[in-house]
């Protein structure tokens, strides 16, 4: 199954039972649908680039889960139809790669060097 992340907007003015209804309702979707929740990130109100609907802030959440591709667009019709959600946008996951440090033959990692040095 393909991993997505689905972030959503929610209207301002909500109180934090409405808000974890909201969620909870959007993971029992995801579940009744054939997918698998894996993590849940509230990332609460924070101020918007642009005024949607006359609305500066808003209510962020981010849900990664697990499912196939007709989740995704079923999960973004039913939210659309909600009410307090102001925007939806769903991307897949991309794990971030790991960093690989660079060793000496001793196995100790190398020092960066800076990329402005001898530009005196």
């Amino acid at each position: 199954m393909t991993k997505y992340e689905t972030t959503f907007i929610l209207e301002p003015g909500l109180d934090e039972t409405r808000v974890n209804e909201e969620i909870e309702r959007v993971s029992g979707w995801i579940r009744d649908l054939g997918g698998e929740v894996i993590e849940v990130q509230r990332w609460g109100k924070r101020r918007l680039a642009y005024e949607i609907h006359k609305k500066r802030d808003g209510i962020y959440t981010m849900v990664l889960y697990a499912g196939p591709g007709a989740v995704v667009k079923e999960l973004e019709r039913r939210l659309s139809l909600v009410e307090p959600v102001m925007r939806v946008l769903t991307v897949m996951h991309v794990p971030p790669e790991p960093v690989r440090v660079p060793v000496d033959a001793d196995g100790n990692p190398v020092a960066a060097v800076a990329a402005d040095e001898g530009d005196d």
